[in-house]
């Protein structure tokens, strides 16, 4: 599939907005590359000639409300990073393709073609050059369309990030903004001084990842999983087994719980781990409510923070889904008020942030710090993604980019509005197909009851 590039525009708020420079909260220093999510929909033929130009207006509203996408960021000393609210504005560029959206295949984001419909990010700039969010509409020659968004993850995390392209779609359709973006970080400590208060001891997601005892491979392969309603619904049944949910302190395990920990035990077996081999899992956690007082769900900023726990695979892959599903649940709720107080506390006495922040090891071509024998699983589940309606109607599919690096996961609900879900994730080639294997198998060792070894 060949994409030529057609047009780019710098598209800049439609009026002036506030200009200077927003002190960013520790929260945001870590996770700095682009977020990217595409959509793809079929359009009519009349708003086949007309997308770029509603994108193009709509956008240049949306920006009003949202200015700090139109920003730039800048390195301060430590290794940190300041917004300058400069209005310099956000990319879009139109590019047309000669193959039929059909050509992609079922699921779009499986294509090797996938990669050339998102945006060029060039990391290797300055980082003041760097635009915070960068669209691009591919036309098909069938008619369809994808549009694909990257969103500097130091602006927003993923809760404000579809609050974002929401707020952008109603304005497109030429509805008023439902909700308006509250914009100040302070909340969050940004620009403040360490507080008096004592930094707790828990904070492993600072410290080095567990390594690899042995040899380690790096050729990494993406793919996507799909789990019925039913098969996780096989999952919480038996995590939940033998538990006395009527007592009120138990409370039934999650989907997410239950799939995160079925996803951790899979990924150990597939890997061929020693029995004492250490291997860490990273939850983000979003913090809205869970501060005091809580946060405003409009919040723009990053409002998660990530939370590891760390242990030995034997113990993982041994033991019952029910003891894997409770250790997620148990680092879930380590996060409070007062952890993730504690946390911003730890970030503002380091004197340097690089060893943190995820560009670095980007620009090296490094990829994330976790990888076998480590995980992410990064939940999407309750995130508004579907239904992105720019005025021509909504996505038939939409998906992350395709993750690359090795332990990198994300779950997102399924595109066809049964209950199912997604796993996407990302491994070394050698254990894709074992990692496949038990990911299905031993949900058909639950429903017979029968040991998973």
């Amino acid at each position: 599939m060949k994409i030529m590039l057609k047009n780019q525009w710098v598209v800049k708020p439609a009026e002036v907005t506030w200009n200077g420079i927003v002190a960013l909260s520790e929260l945001d220093q870590i996770e700095i590359a682009h977020v990217q999510t595409i959509y793809y929909y079929r359009p009519s033929q009349d708003y086949f000639t007309s997308t770029c130009n509603i994108l193009k207006t709509s956008l240049s509203k949306a920006l009003v409300h949202f200015y700090p996408l139109a920003g730039r960021l800048r390195w301060i000393d430590g290794s940190r990073l300041e917004l300058d609210c400069d209005a310099s504005g956000a990319v879009l560029t139109e590019a047309e393709s000669d193959a039929k959206l059909d050509d992609l295949g079922d699921q779009f984001s499986l294509s090797p073609d996938h990669i050339s419909l998102f945006p060029h990010i060039d990391y290797t700039i300055p980082i003041s050059e760097i635009p915070l969010l960068f669209v691009k509409l591919t036309k098909f020659k069938c008619g369809a369309i994808a549009l694909s968004f990257a969103i500097s993850h130091a602006v927003v995390d993923g809760q404000g990030g579809p609050f974002f392209l929401s707020e952008w779609a109603r304005l497109a359709r030429g509805e008023p903004l439902m909700f308006a973006p509250f914009h100040d970080r302070k909340v969050l400590k940004a620009g403040e001084p360490p507080i008096a208060s004592p930094t707790l001891d828990e904070h492993v997601q600072f410290n080095p990842p567990p390594l690899l005892m042995g040899k380690f491979k790096n050729e990494t392969k993406g793919y996507r999983l799909k789990l019925t309603k039913h098969q996780v619904e096989t999952l919480r049944e038996k995590a939940n087994q033998g538990r006395n949910l009527e007592d009120s302190k138990e409370r039934s395990y999650t989907r997410y719980e239950v799939m995160t920990a079925h996803i951790w035990r899979c990924a150990c077996k597939a890997r061929g781990h020693k029995f004492e081999q250490l291997t860490s899992l990273s939850i983000c956690v979003n913090i809205r409510s869970k501060m005091h007082p809580p946060l405003p769900k409009t919040y723009f900023g990053n409002a998660i923070i990530d939370v590891n726990v760390v242990s030995v695979s034997g113990d993982i892959t041994s033991s019952p889904l029910e003891y894997v599903a409770r250790k997620v649940r148990e680092t879930i709720e380590m996060v409070t008020s007062d952890y993730v107080n504690s946390a911003i506390n730890f970030l503002i006495k380091q004197q340097d942030l690089s060893k943190y922040q995820d560009i670095h090891r980007i620009r090296n071509k490094e990829g994330p710090s976790y990888g076998n024998p480590n995980l992410a699983v990064i939940s999407w589940m309750s995130l508004p993604l579907s239904g992105l309606d720019f005025g021509w109607g909504k996505e038939i599919y939409m998906s992350p980019r395709t993750y690359e690096y090795d332990g990198d996961c994300v779950i997102q609900p399924g595109n066809e509005g049964d209950g199912s879900w997604i796993v996407a994730i990302a491994l070394q080639v050698d254990h894709v197909e074992a990692f496949k294997k038990f990911f299905y198998e031993d949900i058909e060792c639950l429903k017979k009851d029968s040991p998973v070894h």
